[in-house]
């Protein structure tokens, strides 16, 4: 009887433990859903944004052309839309200023 009662009791405690585990992992999705929703919404929002400042533009610097590019594939690889893609395009039809540099001068 009294084995009876230990291996209902571990059950028990087994099956608590569990029940937390699953818990804690549903937190930790949402969680990182919710960061994940976040880091599109800024990807989004800072490369339009620059993508669209760099197109009134009558042409552009390399070092606007850079950080261009880094803000594109932040957004390209978040995998939004093809708008996207289309200002990348017509950015890389601008005119690039090279910039000189301090030994280049």
């Amino acid at each position: 009887m009294i084995e009876t009662i230990t291996h209902a009791f571990f059950a028990a405690v087994g099956a608590g433990i569990l029940t937390i585990l699953v818990l804690l992992i549903k937190k930790l999705w949402k969680s990182m859903t919710a960061d994940d929703l976040t880091m599109k919404a800024l990807a989004h929002d800072a490369y339009f944004r620059h993508a669209r400042y760099l197109l009134t533009q009558d042409s552009i610097t390399e070092e606007e052309l850079e950080n261009h590019n880094y803000l594109y594939r932040a957004y390209h690889v978040q995998g939004l839309n093809s708008t996207g893609d289309k200002l990348h395009e017509m950015v890389l039809e601008k005119n690039v200023i090279p910039q000189k540099t301090e030994w280049g001068k």
